[in-house]
């Protein structure tokens, strides 16, 4: 059913709002497309050939839904977009292009585009996603025009809901991908078992919700690398130097989830970080604390040595501390026989220092005074 001048004419005079959709796109044929496929689907539809003009109309029709192509001349798309929410908070935004980008359409969402999709798109598509974007629109009004809630009884309860309520957000965007509900729960447990293993990892099991906030900053850590290397698996070696550089180890679930987001084969991942030395796959600290044990080190007293920096730092060699601050090593010589025995602190070489001197060093590292520890 296409909609004539005189059907728009009667939603007018019935005093029902002039459309539900409005198409704002430079390309006659795309606006003329759309709204033949709209009102098929019995849908009003409005078309605009830029970007002023298509605001000045919304604001006339009020629609539930705006599609809006992403380069224009004058106002740009996401120019458009930004101005919808002043005009009504209410109305959903769909961004249509055929210059499709993984910046742009990140660019999109962040600005409050619901959908982005990429001409040419099959008419299916366009009426998915408008038909999502009116559920929402007639959501969000409905909370606008809702009675301002009674302080809730316990502040639990508050908290739980609004977790609950982002939680639906979320889910919301796993479906505008595409995905099942099903999948969203099964990559949350997958995730929550990382956390798990992680938390295991580090012997801090009690610690839930503490390594939980830990493996979600790791992840964005992970992927704004990825983001500045533009996605190209050719970038994975140096992907996970610069990860590394702000975890100071890799993960179990940075390693997994850099392979899903550069789609390189995870035997990949951990080839290249087992290969190079460079690479910690287990936990280090932000201070690596090496000692020797050569045998000039051994003859003046590396082993007395060894037990006062593991009782000051609470660790034995090969492991590192709850806070990831510390992590002690054995090396079997450092090539400097004449200052033994030696501790090496990140940088710097220490030739036999007293309990007190090392005390002094390790309060340094702790509060971070410098990149290095200070002797």
């Amino acid at each position: 059913m296409v909609l004539t001048d005189a059907a728009r004419d009667a939603w007018a005079a019935a005093g029902e709002p002039p459309a539900d959709v409005v198409v704002i796109d430079d390309e006659r044929a795309m606006c003329d497309g759309c709204r033949q496929v709209l009102e098929a689907e019995g849908l009003r539809a409005l078309t605009a050939p830029d970007g002023s003009r298509g605001l000045a109309l919304v604001e006339r029709a009020r629609p539930h839904v705006v599609i809006v192509d992403l380069k224009m001349p004058g106002m740009s798309g996401t120019d458009v977009v930004a101005r919808l929410s002043e005009l009504d908070p209410s109305i959903v935004s769909i961004v249509i292009t055929g210059y499709a980008s993984v910046d742009s359409a990140v660019e999109s969402m962040k600005i409050g585009a619901l959908d982005f999709l990429t001409k040419p798109f099959e008419p299916e598509q366009l009426i998915q996603s408008v038909r999502r974007g009116m559920e929402l629109s007639e959501a969000r009004a409905r909370v606008r025009e809702a009675p301002p809630a009674a302080p809730p009884a316990e502040e639990g309860l508050a908290d739980a809901s609004q977790v609950a309520l982002r939680g639906l957000e979320v889910l919301g965007q796993y479906y505008r991908l595409g995905l099942r509900r099903r999948d969203f729960v099964d990559e949350l447990g997958r995730l929550e078992a990382e956390a798990r293993f992680h938390a295991e990892t580090l012997g801090r099991i009690k610690e839930k919700e503490q390594v939980l906030v830990e493996v979600i900053e790791d992840l964005r850590v992970a992927d704004e690398v990825i983001a500045s290397h533009a996605y190209r698996k050719s970038h994975l070696l140096q992907v996970l130097l610069d990860v590394q550089a702000r975890l100071n180890w890799l993960p179990r679930h940075v390693l997994k989830w850099i392979s899903r987001r550069l789609k390189v084969p995870l035997a990949s991942v951990y080839t290249v970080g087992s290969f190079y030395e460079a690479l910690n796959l287990e936990p280090r600290g932000q201070h690596l604390v090496e000692l020797c044990t050569g045998t000039a080190c051994h003859v003046r007293g590396a082993p007395r040595l060894q037990a006062m920096v593991s009782s000051l730092l609470g660790i034995e060699p090969g492991q590192t501390d709850l806070q990831q601050l510390f992590t002690l090593k054995t090396v079997h010589c450092m090539g400097c026989c004449a200052l033994a025995p030696v501790v090496k602190i990140d940088d710097r070489y220490y030739s036999n220092p007293t309990k007190t001197q090392l005390e002094g060093i390790v309060e340094s590292c702790k509060q971070e005074r410098e990149p290095s520890c200070q002797g």
